[in-house]
């Protein structure tokens, strides 16, 4: 299943891998991300973001448990 998502490129998903499990547990922010440093200095752009919206809206979320951060 073919989906077009905001980041303009095409993807294809079929289940929630451990790297897309933590792109979703991080909120989809890429600042602190290992990948971060990966694509510094390339013409590419992580798709992560793209993978993990079109995850949720074609398997719902993930079973997993999130934690909560209570401020004080």
């Amino acid at each position: 299943m073919l989906r077009s998502r905001d980041m303009g490129r095409a993807i294809a998903v079929r289940r929630w891998t451990n790297t897309a499990l933590e792109c979703y547990k991080r909120g989809c922010v890429c600042e602190g991300c290992f990948y971060t440093d990966f694509f510094n200095g390339t013409s590419q752009k992580c798709q992560m973001k793209a993978s993990v919206l079109e995850l949720v809206r074609v398997l719902g979320k993930p079973d997993i448990e999130m934690q909560q951060i209570l401020n004080d």
